[in-house]
């Protein structure tokens, strides 16, 4: 069984007249192998509609929890009942077929991997984005969380899960399972939203997030990271 575990934001979907910010295919995906498969919404207590309503249409539930995102992944996933573990951001459409690929890397010997990056539209830009995400990825053997990664459950627990932090805790987690073993980059694509690259630039927004990542090698810490990085517009 693969547990997909969704982190959501602490006001999705709050609204009355609105319903889960989901792009177009994203439950439909989900919902391809429901006998190999178990959702789980990681929402922040006190769960939002939306986050209710995401965990209703997919068949899955939702585990709440308080703290940064860090901690709700890793409460989830205590949760889960798969022997594999994929984290899938809510802007995030998975590949038709999505569970075949992941289900043959575990049996050639992966302990975890993810997809390969891909946007919405047809922007040269984001498909320079996605490309050089790929290359990065491929040299590396570190994922992003926008790549829908997956990992053996008994890996992430002898890990230790996901760090408690509100920001990059993905990065973290993916340098601890290259060093755990071998790493897989499938050869399907997610696909993202680009929303964030069109309001803000592409250019602009490729130049900040690799300033978060410097200013994390160079010793910043997360919090401090995540408050300068939700201060700037349209994130």
């Amino acid at each position: 069984m693969i547990s997909v575990i969704i982190p959501v934001a602490a006001g999705l979907g709050n609204e009355p007249s609105s319903g889960p910010a989901l792009p177009a295919g994203f439950v439909e995906r989900i919902n391809e192998p429901r006998d190999q498969r178990e959702v789980l919404v990681a929402a922040t207590a006190p769960a939002s509609r939306g986050a209710a309503e995401i965990a209703r249409a997919a068949g899955g539930r939702v585990i709440e929890s308080k703290g940064p995102r860090g901690e709700r992944l890793r409460t989830a996933a205590r949760e889960a009942r798969g022997q594999v573990l994929l984290f899938l951001h809510a802007d995030t459409v998975l590949p038709s077929g999505w569970a075949a690929p992941i289900e043959r890397a575990i049996s050639n010997g992966a302990e975890g991997g993810a997809f390969r990056l891909g946007f919405d539209g047809a922007e040269r830009s984001l498909k320079w984005v996605a490309f050089w995400a790929n290359v990065r990825t491929a040299f590396t053997r570190v994922p992003y969380g926008d790549q829908a990664p997956f990992v053996l459950r008994d890996v992430y627990e002898r890990l230790g899960g996901h760090a408690p932090w509100p920001l990059l805790e993905d990065v973290d987690f993916g340098r601890r399972l290259k060093r755990a073993g071998r790493v897989a980059l499938l050869d399907a694509a997610v696909t993202t939203s680009g929303s964030r690259y069109r309001e803000r630039g592409v250019f602009r927004n490729v130049f900040d997030n690799w300033k978060v990542l410097l200013r994390y090698h160079l010793g910043a810490s997360p919090e401090e990271l995540a408050r300068v990085y939700r201060r700037q517009p349209g994130i």
